[in-house]
């Protein structure tokens, strides 16, 4: 289907566009992630849409038994004086069989009610395995780019009405959308916060990376201003500002330092590794974090050694192969583990 030339009522009565807002799976969201991508142009009609969609409500309503009684004798006497006949047949009719059909009326109403509810509230989680790297546009418009073995997760739930909630295990980069004009006066749909086991990230409008993993958090700041807040609530918030790093475990707390260039460390989006005085113990620990892969050293002295450039990670065949002729090390592959042997 040719969505270009496509308005807000056209992709509204799409009904590949309505599964993607109804029940979406890793099908429609990979389709509508990259479209949206591909054609920024049409993000507006495509957000007008959505926002109208999710503006449809069922109507519940729950009468009383009084109003149910007094409708029901209410259309009894308009009946009666049509029909003698009709008399006779709903005279048959006993109050508990009105009930009856009154309650299937109810049960009708709550569970369009109940339909409503549960695709506003529908818990999305977008998963990457080891060496995958996906792109998702949050239903603000906002960014997301998961690096491998990551999810995320959130909640439908009106996203233009409520604080906009999002959950990282692994690492993500977020280029989230500015809503907000007023710092003195933020409303709850202006306000996004990234949940981490150990680290919340609050931001209005900004871009910024956050790496959860083992037990540490790290988060760079490229650009904006965003405050992070330790669940560990001994701790004071920090208020962090471009090009600041801050690596946080929970026994140590915090540590702040500042970059020159934090886009190095968010390099991994354009699938790069920029190395810069890195040993390969840490590159290591990249490899299993990114691949699933141990290293496994057969001279431990291999792991101080230093590496400056890029590498590449589209494949990792590609990057053994240039680690192992950096180094001089022999590489081999086995189940999980990498075993780095110096060359002879």
């Amino acid at each position: 289907m040719d969505y270009s030339n496509f308005s807000s009522s056209d992709f509204i009565c799409d009904e590949f566009f309505q599964k993607w807002l109804i029940q979406p799976d890793e099908q429609t969201n990979e389709f509508w992630n990259k479209w949206l991508l591909e054609h920024p142009e049409k993000r507006a009609a495509v957000e007008e849409a959505r926002e109208f969609f999710f503006k449809i409500k069922f109507k519940e309503n729950f009468p009383t038994d009084e109003r149910v009684e007094k409708s029901l004798q209410k259309n009894l006497a308009v009946i009666n004086a049509l029909d003698e006949r009709r008399d006779k047949v709903f005279s048959i009719i006993s109050l508990r069989q009105i009930a009856r059909i009154a309650a299937v009326f109810v049960m009708i109403s709550l569970m369009g009610g109940g339909f409503y509810y549960y695709y506003l509230n529908e818990k999305i989680t977008v998963s990457t395995r080891y060496g995958e790297i996906k792109k998702i546009v949050l239903p603000d418009s906002s960014l997301v780019i998961l690096n491998a073995h990551s999810t995320i997760s959130y909640s439908r739930n009106r996203w233009n009405d409520q604080i906009r909630n999002v959950r990282l295990e692994g690492e993500g980069y977020f280029n989230v959308k500015h809503l907000n004009k007023d710092e003195n006066n933020i409303k709850d749909a202006e306000r996004f916060i990234v949940y981490t086991k150990d680290v919340n990230i609050e931001v209005l409008g900004t871009s910024f990376d956050i790496k959860k993993r083992a037990q540490s958090t790290k988060v760079i700041l490229e650009t904006g201003k965003i405050k992070l807040s330790y669940n560990n609530h001994d701790r004071p918030n920090s208020i962090m500002t471009p090009g600041q790093v801050i690596a946080y475990d929970p026994v140590n707390g915090p540590s702040i330092k500042s970059v020159n260039d934090p886009a190095i460390y968010t390099a991994w989006t354009k699938n790069e590794l920029v190395l810069q005085d890195i040993s390969v113990n840490e590159i290591g620990e990249y490899l299993q974090e990114i691949y699933g892969y141990q290293v496994v050293l057969e001279d431990t002295a291999i792991g101080n050694r230093k590496m400056e450039g890029t590498l590449m990670l589209d494949d990792l065949q590609d990057v053994l192969f240039v680690l192992s002729n950096t180094l001089h090390v022999e590489i081999t592959k086995k189940d999980n583990k990498l075993y780095f042997k110096t060359r002879k």
